[in-house]
């Protein structure tokens, strides 16, 4: 049985905590409806944004992106373009250091470029030759304990060729050519006249062999050692470049391949310098371009073994030191033909060796026209083979063997 309560303080108390425990409910409820609310909101504002990037925001980062690639393709484009700037700027002061360079080698004389000094250039060339060992063979006289001797001629104009090929063919001997086209001219010069050609076939039936003379004919020596521009240009025997190998070995390549596609027949391995103008450098070069055998000619107290047949002047005017008036006096290098064949027969008669393992050079065409050298040949080899000489080639006379 329940008893009601004594006191209305027990009721207050009891609303009171009745009233509290409500609040507390309605304040659940209100807390759990807003949360709901919030995450109704955030599901929605998140659909919404879903909705939005796919339908807006997709194609613009898109935009971006390719906004950005164009932007990094531009930037690497101008990396490169400042790359180029900056090798385009070396270069520009390469060339800069090099005009400075050449303009400061230059002779002006009245507001006019005259000269310009080459010096410098060739010292650099002339000393990549000079720590080379020796590789090359200077070939001047053969074995002087054989009765052989060896006559040589280089082209030259090639004008007597016929006449010195019936000499050697009635003598019964063989010689050693040696092949140039006598000037740079790549369409003209004595590699390009058809009658030269067909003797050169002729001589070659004969047995004799040919070797390297270079194309232009150029002094070898000044075309490496001359340091004035305004002479190679002018010079017509120096070449326009400093010589090196490779010039040097296209001098060498034009002739073995203009004379096989013209003959058909291989040069030999030995050449000679024009003008006989040779060094220790000079031989060096030559051999490093594939010519390491050149052959001079032979030489004693009566002078070279030359029949100078390339001498045209009489006399040749001379310079009084003192006076310095010019006077004309007989020149020592021009003999009559009749001379010559006396200076070789003294030649043989001097030498302790005689003729023995002795080279001779001759031409086969110059431009002296009258009493020409050629026709003391007959003379001169009958001369030599009734005392027992044997005319051999070049090959022959270095072999040590009695051909």
């Amino acid at each position: 049985m329940i008893k009601e309560p004594d006191s209305p303080e027990l009721y207050h108390h009891i609303y009171e905590f009745a009233q509290k425990d409500y609040k507390t409910v309605r304040m659940r409820i209100f807390a759990r409806r807003s949360l709901y609310l919030f995450i109704l909101f955030l599901s929605a504002a998140g659909l919404f944004f879903t909705i939005f990037y796919f339908i807006f925001l997709q194609d613009h980062l898109k935009a971006l992106k390719n906004q950005l690639q164009q932007y990094s393709n531009n930037i690497k484009n101008l990396y490169s373009e400042i790359d180029k700037l900056t090798a385009s700027e070396m270069e520009y002061r390469g060339r800069l250091q090099v005009y400075e360079d050449t303009f400061s080698k230059l002779k002006i004389e009245d507001n006019r470029i005259v000269d310009f000094d080459l010096t410098e250039s060739v010292q650099k060339y002339v000393e990549k030759y000079d720590d080379i060992p020796k590789i090359y063979k200077n070939i001047y006289r053969g074995n002087t304990g054989l009765r052989e001797t060896a006559i040589t001629f280089d082209l030259g104009t090639g004008a007597d060729s016929p006449y010195i090929y019936a000499v050697l063919k009635k003598a019964g001997i063989r010689a050693t050519i040696f092949i140039s086209n006598e000037m740079p001219a790549t369409n003209y010069g004595a590699l390009f006249s058809d009658k030269n050609v067909s003797s050169l076939i002729k001589f070659s039936k004969l047995g004799c062999e040919f070797g390297n003379h270079t194309w232009s004919h150029y002094n070898l020596k000044t075309s490496l050692y001359e340091t004035s521009r305004r002479k190679r240009l002018n010079l017509s025997f120096i070449s326009d470049e400093i010589l090196d190998e490779v010039t040097l070995k296209l001098e060498f390549d034009r002739v073995k391949d203009k004379f096989y596609r013209e003959t058909g027949i291989m040069l030999s391995s030995f050449w000679r310098a024009p003008y006989g103008a040779i060094d220790r450098r000079i031989l060096t070069i030559a051999a490093k371009a594939g010519y390491p055998n050149h052959v001079f000619w032979s030489s004693n107290k009566c002078g070279p073994l030359d029949f100078y047949d390339y001498i045209t002047k009489r006399t040749i005017r001379i310079k009084d030191k003192e006076s310095g008036h010019y006077t004309r006096r007989k020149n020592p290098l021009y003999f009559s033909s009749s001379e010559m064949l006396a200076r070789l027969k003294k030649w043989e008669k001097v030498d302790p060796h005689g003729l023995n393992g002795a080279i001779a050079i001759s031409h086969l065409g110059t431009a002296r026209k009258a009493d020409k050298m050629v026709h003391i040949l007959p003379e001169y080899i009958s001369y030599f083979q009734k005392k027992g000489y044997h005319f051999v080639l070049i090959s022959e006379i270095i072999n040590n063997i009695k051909d």
